[in-house]
């Protein structure tokens, strides 16, 4: 039995197909990752791969997510590995979905009902399905959701200042995502620190190459994030613009400019793109910045302060923690922004180790803080597949 995932981001898709042994632990036949898809960098979009432990990679047509997909697909018949089910990250299913499903007629007809919920998301996921249902129309395909990690988030944390009839009537309200992220990563979390999972503390920075949150974790559970009703608020991205005035909105508005055209002002063409001119990348960001590009220095200390705002919040809220970690391809590769988020943070109990901060390996799980640090700070690398893989093992 073979299961692919895939993993869709705003400018990645990953996959991973989980080979069932019976034997519990799953084998691991082929994974890979399309980037720079569907987005402006000064990188090519290339398919990376490895297959029977051989890595492989492609530069090729990656203009949007179904066509990554469908150079994916064609990978996996070239190489001769059969798929039974397939497994879909998608970000926010809203009230309609809590929890992983099947994706019959019904479901799908009330998931294209989802797609403005996360406008560049959704749509992508969705495209993917579409490819799948065309491709392999009898293997069964199902979708598991971020928004599921932060359904029990308190109304406290939840609730906008707008009056609630309307916000009701709507749907208006924090939903949270990166679920399946912060869901493995806090497991990792606790086993690492040896602490059990119900007893946790944690803020955990989720930082993509397209997307990025913090989650405020408490007792297992989220307690507050980033994100909101959509995933554009929050954090600078890498073309999104997290948090701004909505009196920019309506201004926008007054200049003539349609909803469409916002919806792409603000998650396409801002973020690191925007503050720089440049990139959307933020390890082209950094090496500009070094090379004395203004533009990309100012977007990444814009970048870093944003980050750094939101720990010190939800450091506060729950009253210290047992780690900070940070995850997903950024936070992972990027020495020089860990370095300067934890920058000054005495106050808090975080202590970063220089040494071991420069010397982390992109592959590995590592505690980067000092021996005298009281809130320990970690590197973990994501495995948002496995989450999805776990979710559906059982469904099918």
């Amino acid at each position: 039995m073979n299961i692919l995932v895939f993993n869709c981001g705003s400018s990645s898709t990953g996959f991973t197909v989980f080979h069932e042994t019976g034997n519990g632990e799953p084998e691991i036949p082929a994974y890979g990752k399309a980037r720079n898809v569907a987005t402006k960098t000064k990188a090519e979009p290339a398919l990376a791969w490895t297959i029977g432990g051989i890595p492989g990679k492609k530069v090729c047509d990656l203009s949007s997510h179904r066509r990554a997909a469908e150079e994916i697909l064609t990978l996996l018949r070239e190489h001769d590995i059969p798929i039974d089910a397939i497994a879909h990250r998608f970000v926010n299913g809203g009230e309609r979905f809590q929890q992983s499903t099947l994706l019959d007629d019904a479901a799908l007809a009330q998931l294209r009902e989802c797609l403005p919920l996360a406008p560049i998301h959704n749509p992508n996921s969705y495209s993917v399905i579409e490819v799948c249902r065309e491709r392999l129309p009898e293997v069964p395909q199902y979708a598991v959701f971020d928004t599921a990690f932060h359904a029990q988030m308190s109304k406290d944390f939840t609730t906008y200042a707008i009056p609630r009839e309307d916000a009701k009537a709507n749907g208006w309200r924090k939903v949270g995502f990166h679920g399946l992220s912060y869901q493995y990563v806090s497991h990792r979390a606790a086993e690492l620190l040896g602490k059990p999972y119900e007893h946790m503390k944690l803020v955990m920075c989720h930082l993509g190459t397209g997307g990025s949150s913090v989650c405020a974790f408490r007792d297992g559970h989220s307690v507050d994030t980033s994100m909101g009703y959509s995933p554009t608020a929050g954090l600078v991205m890498s073309t999104r613009s997290g948090d701004l005035d909505p009196e920019i909105v309506l201004e926008l508005m007054r200049k003539g400019m349609s909803t469409e055209d916002i919806s792409e002002y603000l998650n396409k063409k801002s973020g690191l793109l925007g503050l720089s001119g440049y990139s959307s990348n933020l390890g082209e960001i950094i090496e500009a910045a070094k090379g004395g590009n203004k533009d990309c220095e100012l977007a990444f200390n814009v970048y870093v302060n944003r980050l750094r705002a939101y720990i010190g919040s939800f450091l506060f809220l729950l009253n210290g923690a047992d780690a900070l970690v940070f995850t997903d391809d950024a936070g992972v590769k990027f020495a020089k922004m860990r370095e300067a988020v934890c920058r000054d943070t005495d106050f808090f109990g975080l202590k970063l180790d220089p040494v071991k901060n420069a010397a982390y390996d992109m592959n590995s799980e590592a505690c980067i803080s000092t021996a005298e640090s009281r809130v320990q700070i970690w590197v973990i690398p994501t495995d948002e597949e496995r989450t999805i893989y776990n979710e559906i093992r059982n469904k099918k």
